[in-house]
């Protein structure tokens, strides 16, 4: 394999946290693979397999990795059959650590059991069973406090039930646990939650957590739509461009910046008060370019109608008036955090009485055994600091798809704290898909923005060429994140050094069976369909009837039969045949 110089830094380089950017189609895997093999062949200092944690997303990563190393140390010993080490890292590959996060949790609570107050013969529950149980569970809490002729509770109801039932008020109640779930501490999360209505009620606004995420969100929004009105400022500098539009832009684009730079809420609030939009002066001349003039009138219509939508948010009520509304809901919102709270336990006790436990315990459980709470300050245990200092490494895949319960996993194994900073994560930000899930790509992003590219003990590596596809397919993927993926969008700036670059060269022609030439790589195709109901037309209003990923996969379906299948295959929509 010739490893590039980037992948051979990462494959190399050694004592230290190291994050690995890498881009799809970079060759992450193969140089994990490669990085390991290395540790454990290394002439000078070689480490044992088993002295290693592989942590993985998948059952299947985990496997696929297993098998590569192995076939990659069968190679080695090839080269040197006489090597012991070798021998024994082939034996050790089977019982090797390499896993997902859920089954190395599940392996250290079944060897530390005896520091949990479970029966050791517990099992995981499958998925329907659970789903079953939640049910249960909320069903009878929710018949005994409706019993119980709670005026708070039937207010709550009151509050958050839709429709003339009183269903969704279990959704809630599953957010709330769900959230506090994804927390390394789910009841210390609950009681900063009760200490923010708290802050409230002090008239402490602006220093709930929120309510400083709401002001960073609006800020961000506000940036972003000053970065198109600044775009449609430049359309109209251009030849055929409504140039007289340029004052009116001009004086809404310095305004918006106010906006974004507004700090708290209550300066927020008056400026959203006074936000004013003026009538564009007439644009009639024959040398202005009539689509020029549509995109910026559409422009300004998406940045009007967004400033509204904040103005309806923000700008309604001043900070005191806020305060006062926010504090009506105080009891109700106390109400859903303990009914979310006696949920829990309810859970946790019919578990216990079956005897089972479910992803959320394993992570937890396992957590309770390597980290306590102090007075607010995480202290690791004994069992945390053995299993440190027995790790040699610890190499996390798809990283910016973990969770704070996982972060907090993977420090207190880590060896930093004993001044080996050991923890190897590679993966892409923009390939974070699992946020619904509660996943936290901002872990991934802090360490993007502190880790410094040079070498150091904090260090990052990016691997952005591309070996998987074609130019002509990263040159379109590219034109179209240039424009799309911003911080804001994506949580990353799509630059030079994030975008995607050839890594490979492919043949430029190619024989079919029949001997003629056909070029590869053809320019790729961006398929649009316009599903509102004035572009589609009533000829195909069927497609009304299908939900918009329906009809994306109908448009992909048909475009591979043509391309297959050019003499039978349909156009991108034969109404006949309905696809």
């Amino acid at each position: 394999m010739n490893w590039t110089k980037k992948q051979k830094q990462v494959i190399d380089a050694r004592n230290r946290n190291l994050l690995v950017s890498a881009a799809a189609g970079s060759g992450k895997t193969a140089v994990l693979v490669e990085r390991i093999v290395q540790l454990i062949s290394d002439s000078t200092h070689p480490i044992d397999i088993d002295k290693l944690l592989v942590m993985t997303f998948t059952n299947a990563a985990a496997a696929e990795m297993r098998e590569r190393i192995s076939l990659a140390i069968e190679k080695k010993l090839g080269e040197n059959p006489e090597s012991l080490h070798l021998q024994a890292q082939a034996a050790l590959v089977p019982h090797a650590q390499i896993t997902t996060i859920d089954s190395f949790c599940l392996n250290l609570i079944r060897n530390h059991f005896n520091l949990l107050d479970i029966d050791p013969s517990f099992r995981i529950g499958d998925e329907g069973e659970l789903i079953l149980l939640k049910a249960d569970v909320m069903e009878q809490m929710l018949e005994e406090y409706y019993g119980r002729g709670d005026e708070v509770f039937e207010r709550f109801v009151d509050t958050y039930a839709t429709g003339k039932s009183d269903s969704g008020i279990e959704d809630y109640i599953m957010q709330v646990y769900t959230f506090a779930q994804s927390n390394p501490f789910p009841k210390e999360w609950m009681n900063q939650c009760k200490k923010e209505m708290e802050l409230v009620a002090e008239g402490n606004l602006e220093e709930t957590l929120w309510m400083k995420y709401l002001l960073k969100d609006t800020s961000l929004q506000l940036k972003e739509l000053a970065g198109q009105m600044r775009e449609a400022m430049d359309i109209c500098m251009e030849p055929g461009g409504p140039e007289c539009y340029l004052p009116n832009l001009q004086e809404e684009f310095e305004m918006l910046n106010r906006l974004a730079q507004a700090g708290d809420y209550e300066t927020l609030n008056q400026r959203l008060r006074q936000v004013s939009f003026g009538r564009l002066a007439a644009a009639r001349g024959k040398d202005i370019d009539p689509e020029k003039k549509s995109l910026v009138t559409e422009c300004r219509d998406r940045i009007k109608k967004a400033v509204g939508e904040l103005k309806e948010q923000y700008g309604a009520q001043t900070k005191k008036e806020a305060a006062q509304c926010l504090l009506g809901t105080k009891e109700v919102v106390l109400k859903l955090l303990e009914l979310a709270e006696e949920f829990s336990r309810r859970y946790q006790e019919t578990k216990r009485d079956k005897n089972v436990l479910d992803f959320n315990d394993l992570e937890h459980y396992a957590l309770k055994i390597l980290v306590r709470l102090e007075e607010g300050d995480i202290v690791y245990t004994e069992t945390a600091n053995e299993l440190s200092k027995q790790f040699a490494e610890i190499l996390v895949d798809e990283y910016q798809d973990s969770n704070d319960v996982q972060e907090t996993l993977i420090e207190s194994l880590s060896g930093e704290r004993f001044g080996r900073p050991n923890v190897f994560m590679v993966g892409d930000v923009k390939q974070s898909i699992y946020k619904f899930r509660l996943a936290r790509p901002e872990l991934f992003m802090e360490k993007y923005e502190t880790y410094t590219t040079e070498e150091s003990f904090h260090q990052k590596i990016e691997l952005h060429q591309n070996f998987r596809s074609r130019a002509s397919v990263l040159d379109s993927v590219n034109a179209v994140f240039y424009r799309i993926m911003t911080k804001n969008l994506g949580n990353v700036e799509y630059s030079d050094e994030a975008a995607l670059h050839p890594g490979a060269v492919f043949e430029e022609y190619q024989k079919t069976e029949e001997g003629a030439d056909f070029q590869v790589g053809t320019p790729t195709e961006l398929l649009l369909v316009d599903i509102g109901k004035e572009a589609m037309g009533q000829a195909d209003q069927e497609l009304a009837d299908y939900t918009s990923r329906e009809i994306e996969a109908k448009v992909i379906a048909a475009k591979i039969r043509a391309v297959t299948d050019p003499e039978n295959g349909l156009g991108i929509w034969d109404k006949e045949k309905g696809c």
